[in-house]
């Protein structure tokens, strides 16, 4: 992703780490595997899913959010929810592994995922989500404080982030907002906001909006955000959260003045193309944001709104929608750039010496170099291997 692809390439890894990356024919003395007529690439990143939620994969028809929400709470207070939800975070993981997904970034209510995944080779960044007046922790900032201290005296994996995630600004109210922004930089720990996903919500912040209005009364959470004129992105400036390099989700309805404050923040966006579809959102600017230099990256959100947890999936759904996007653009988004928008540049992303040995193979017989690109998004083949930190966890049989 830093370079040119290498045809006939070698990679060395050791100890868990990329020592060296060369053409074939200066590392002929190197005792090799070869893995055959292949794509070696950089493992993908999933920057947003909520893995608990496979459980209602193919449950709730397309609708809009607001209904789809009611019926995601439905399925949830279901007797048998618990076991339902832990199994889909257990599957998922293995479900994104077989998929060449080698990092995730998982949000939870619970914070059950961190624990759960902990046998789990794969990469993750488990955030746990706040819901200001929920009637289940976290619901207020200090209650978001303590899940933060006990997931972290749980969990021992030395491939996972603990990360809190204060779940909308018209969810959580200011001061929730303000106190999360605090606790990110006093503990170092990662933040991602879902942001803009409805018009409704945009609504709501500028002039008011009944439907919201009622969802929030339904269920009593939230409030006190919406100022006349103001807008989401700007309360996220006010209450400090912009500060410190949040991932902001969906962002499926920012104006020109949303995207000038955006270019202007350490923020990174995540937007999920499929989920947008299921959805029938407007069209995403996320090629506004692209080329206003505003980071973005992709994930599959979650198997209520998206059929499969395979970033290459939503990568090959954008190409076809847009072929005129340059492939390479969209390959980096969803391995240097989620990196980067996850805060493991420096690690992870590409198949450079010193970082992390995470990367898959594709099948390619006929591959032309030139145009490699294209070629992993045109071609019907799925990852056929999987490493990470240079141990092999799937190969397709």
């Amino acid at each position: 992703m830093d370079r040119p692809p290498i045809d006939d390439g070698v990679l060395t890894v050791r100890d868990g780490v990329i020592l060296a990356l060369q053409p074939g024919d200066t590392a002929r003395d190197l005792a090799a595997e070869d893995l055959g007529d292949v794509v070696l690439m950089p493992g993908f990143i999933n920057a947003h899913t909520h893995l608990e939620l496979g459980f209602c994969r193919g449950r709730i028809p397309p609708c809009p959010l607001w209904d789809w929400f009611d019926r995601l709470i439905e399925l949830n207070r279901r007797p048998d929810a618990g076991p339902l939800r832990r199994q889909s975070i257990i599957e998922g993981a293995r479900e994104s592994l077989e998929a060449g997904v080698t990092c995730i970034a998982d949000i939870s209510r619970s914070g059950e995922n961190a624990a759960l995944l902990s046998d789990s080779p794969i990469r993750k960044t488990c955030y746990i989500e706040l819901i200001s007046g929920a009637k289940s922790p976290p619901y207020d900032a200090h209650s978001l404080e303590h899940a933060l201290a006990k997931v972290r005296t749980r969990a021992q994996d030395d491939r996972l982030r603990i990360g809190i995630s204060p779940h909308a600004p018209y969810s959580v109210t200011p001061e929730d907002l303000a106190a999360a922004a605090s606790l990110a930089a006093h503990d170092g720990c990662p933040l991602t906001v879902h942001v803009l996903e409805t018009q409704d919500e945009r609504d709501w912040f500028a002039q008011g909006s009944a439907r919201l209005d009622a969802y929030l009364a339904k269920y009593g959470v939230g409030g006190g955000a919406r100022r006349p004129g103001g807008s989401a992105l700007k309360l996220l400036r006010t209450t400090g959260i912009l500060r410190h390099r949040p991932l902001l989700a969906h962002l499926n309805y920012v104006t020109d003045d949303d995207l000038a404050i955006l270019k202007k923040s350490r923020a990174a966006i995540v937007w999920c193309p499929r989920t947008h579809a299921y959805f029938g959102h407007a069209p995403h600017r996320w090629l506004d944001m692209l080329n206003a230099g505003i980071p973005v990256c992709f994930g599959t959100d979650s198997l209520a709104s998206a059929p499969s947890l395979s970033a290459l999936d939503e990568l090959r759904f954008l190409h076809a929608a847009h072929p005129g996007v340059d492939s390479m653009t969209l390959l980096e988004c969803a391995t240097a750039r989620g990196a980067e928008a996850l805060g493991l540049g420096q690690r992870l992303g590409t198949l450079t010496p010193g970082k992390w040995a995470d990367f898959v193979t594709i099948p390619l017989p006929e591959v032309l170099v030139r145009d490699v690109g294209r070629a992993v998004l045109e071609t019907q083949h799925g990852v056929s291997g999987v490493w990470v930190n240079g141990a092999n966890v799937f190969t397709r049989r």
